[in-house]
């Protein structure tokens, strides 16, 4: 026995790693009778994934009552059998019914927690993941439940650069109206293809004004951020769209923009034009 357990530590039979085939999963979903409504959302993190490689057996898997109904594991389940893959996993078994409401309860690990973890780097704050989202989201602005703890530390191993030199020109900015992370987003996104120092000018006209060719249009767009009140899905598509045009506009020092027109990504990652 480890060491660092008390004396009255006991070893519990109850739970055991079984190979969970599609066929056993699909038996173990007609049993499901204490479970929410299912998730497509969080099926389809789990079935990404399966089918990367990144599945690991942990201490959280399935749990059974002692009547042998499912209390907890169906999305697990459904993803083996999206995928129809067979995959280890710990089950428990004789769970008191009543343990259903006490299941997730604790503190779920944010995505910031995850990838200070990941990066060993206590430095990466909010604003960094925040803005990796809406970089990666794009013009659709969908960033809520897409991605997967492990998947944003991948991608902020890849995009550190972008993320980091956003954040860092957005740092002294205390108006959250304007350090908006879809405005981020867009500029983070622009790093790989607009000059730096034109994206640090650009940065400093949003933030702090000043003189430009194109004052007028980025005054349009720095007004709109003040007066938008809501952070709703619609809005952040509008901000999106309207921080490119204005970013596009200031690079080619122009004061004839349409915010009506209907616009393709202007700034799409490397992945994106491959």
């Amino acid at each position: 026995m480890l060491n660092f357990l008390s004396q009255t530590a006991r070893p519990c039979n109850s739970t055991y790693v079984v190979d969970v085939t599609p066929e056993l999963a699909r038996t173990w979903l007609k049993i499901n009778n204490y479970n929410r409504p299912r998730n497509s959302e969080a099926v389809e993190k789990y079935v990404r994934q399966i089918k990367e490689g990144r599945w690991k057996l942990t201490h959280q898997g399935l749990a059974f009552t002692r009547n042998g109904f499912l209390l907890d594991g169906q999305h697990r389940l459904w993803a083996i059998i999206e995928c129809d893959a067979t995959l280890p996993m710990r089950v428990c078994i004789n769970e008191p019914v009543e343990n259903y409401d006490a299941i997730d309860c604790g503190r779920n690990r944010s995505n910031l927690d995850v990838v200070r973890m990941g990066l060993k780097d206590s430095t990466i704050s909010t604003a960094h993941t925040l803005t990796l989202k809406s970089m990666l989201a794009g013009r659709l602005c969908k960033t809520a439940n897409r991605w997967t703890n492990a998947e944003l530390t991948e991608q902020y191993r890849e995009h550190i650069d972008a993320v980091d030199f956003v954040v860092k020109q957005f740092r002294s900015c205390k108006d959250k109206r304007i350090n908006d992370p879809t405005v981020r987003g867009v500029i983070a996104r622009a790093f790989y293809i607009v000059p730096h120092e034109q994206l640090e000018l650009f940065c400093s006209q949003i933030i702090n004004g000043g003189d430009h060719p194109c004052r007028t249009v980025i005054d349009a767009f720095v007004g709109c951020l003040e007066s938008w009140s809501d952070r709703r899905e619609s809005t952040k598509r509008e901000i999106y769209r309207r921080c490119e045009l204005t970013l596009e506009a200031f690079l080619t020092n122009s004061t004839d923009v349409s915010f009506g027109k209907n616009i393709a990504e202007l700034f799409p990652l490397p992945k994106e034009t491959r």
